[in-house]
């Protein structure tokens, strides 16, 4: 049987998410959901502690209980726009490369006397390069031995997919995006760009299902060509 306090919980959850309660509204008191299930007060101060817990409420000493902003939320989805046919992209992949940089192993989450493959491509369309994707790939997902033909691993994630039946695209990921003014000779050169040009880096990690690091990507992309859409639903 479910207890007093989680149906209280669940009731008042679904209040918040049927948004009878905006973001900033004073909730219920201890007293309004004594008094409104008939319940002790211990009761109905756990059904409003898990709530406060699960950052859906936060309290005001001395005010009372409110509904919070950050948790009653929308669902937020950010994609990028390409500003250009997906016709004429190509991708040409500089270097497939077995490394062990100390700070990759550690965003991999692997041992200091692992290894890992760095693969670098390009993404052009016609003849601009807009785009530098350095991925970086535990080598428990990359086939060995690696295939001297580069353009076998154009697509990551189509390789990986059909080499371990991992798919990629579909695992828990993290990423943030950062303007940065890079220095680098060799990322100036592969994105055509002049010195102190900014460009948008975008760091990606995903996940297994073990929760291990399936993979780290550093990507740049030329300021010319970055352009985002946010989408806002209601829960």
């Amino acid at each position: 049987m479910i207890p007093k306090y989680e149906q209280i919980k669940q009731d008042l959850l679904s209040e918040i998410k049927n948004h009878t309660f905006i973001p900033g509204d004073k909730f219920y008191s201890e007293a309004d959901i004594k008094r409104r299930y008939s319940v002790s007060s211990i009761t109905a101060v756990k059904a409003l502690n898990e709530l406060t817990s699960a950052g859906y409420l936060y309290r005001i000493q001395g005010k009372g209980t409110f509904v919070s902003k950050s948790k009653v939320s929308q669902n937020v989805k950010f994609s990028d726009i390409e500003l250009h046919s997906l016709d004429t992209e190509k991708i040409q992949v500089v270097s497939v490369e077995e490394e062990n940089n100390p700070e990759i192993l550690k965003e991999l989450g692997l041992s200091a006397n692992s290894s890992y493959y760095k693969i670098i491509r390009v993404r052009s369309f016609g003849d601009v390069p807009f785009l530098v994707h350095i991925t970086h790939l535990p080598k428990k997902l990359m086939k060995e031995p690696i295939s001297k033909k580069l353009s076998t691993y154009s697509s990551v994630y189509e390789r990986v997919r059909k080499d371990f039946d991992v798919d990629l695209f579909s695992l828990a990921s993290v990423e943030t995006n950062e303007i940065v003014f890079p220095d680098d000779a060799e990322l100036l050169n592969l994105l055509q760009l002049s010195f102190r040009e900014p460009v948008v880096k975008q760091i990606k990690h995903s996940y297994l299902p073990d929760r291990s690091v399936a993979e780290y990507i550093v990507s740049y992309k030329h300021w010319k060509y970055f352009k985002t859409k946010i989408e806002v639903e209601a829960e």
